[in-house]
């Protein structure tokens, strides 16, 4: 059986049984997706990071305690929301808004804007201002907004993994496309 037929309730049960490199596969399985639902809530990029490195040791430390009757992306993902909760506690502060996500997503773009045609200027701020639209989003609009758009979740997947009503989700999807659009009318 190739690594793409297990289910995480297969690779959980591998894990429990001494087989614990097959964690590896539920790490790549849901890396993207815990970075993504943390960095929706925290623009700290290296508290992201951090969280979710934890999320995945908590979880293996945990995971005789997982309920196979749940899905494993919600019980991560419930870790590593308090985790993140946690962390903020400790060091006495709320999530801040920053410039370090668009710093990370434009990390791949040359600095040296002098050797550029205009249009790659152009592009540069246009996506700046999507990302700060994005951000300005309440965290209730964002974090399903990013899960469909960054990690291609099905609206029943984000539900899941949420855990609220699939109507929810779909309302709070639209709201965030409709309050983008407003913004980016307001920026033209």
């Amino acid at each position: 059986m190739n690594k793409q037929e297990r289910s995480d309730v297969e690779l959980v049960k591998l894990v429990l049984n001494g087989e614990i490199e097959f964690f590896a596969e539920l790490v790549e399985r849901y890396e993207k997706l815990v970075f993504s639902f943390l960095l929706a809530r925290q623009n700290n990029m290296q508290e992201v990071e951090d969280v979710v490195q934890e999320t995945f040791v908590k979880a293996f430390r945990h995971l005789a305690s997982f309920d196979c009757e749940r899905r494993f992306a919600a019980w991560l993902l419930t870790i590593a929301r308090n985790l993140l909760v946690d962390s903020k506690r400790k060091l006495g502060r709320s999530v801040a808004s920053s410039d370090v996500v668009i710093d990370g997503l434009l990390s791949d773009l040359p600095r040296d804007d002098s050797t550029h045609p205009p249009e790659v200027l152009i592009r540069r701020e246009h996506f700046r201002k999507v990302v700060k639209m994005i951000q300005e989003l309440s965290e209730e609009l964002r974090v399903p907004f990013l899960l469909r758009i960054v990690n291609e979740l099905s609206y029943q997947e984000i539900s899941d993994l949420l855990n609220i009503p699939l109507q929810t989700v779909k309302n709070r999807i639209f709201k965030a496309r409709a309050q983008l659009r407003e913004k980016r009318e307001e920026y033209e």
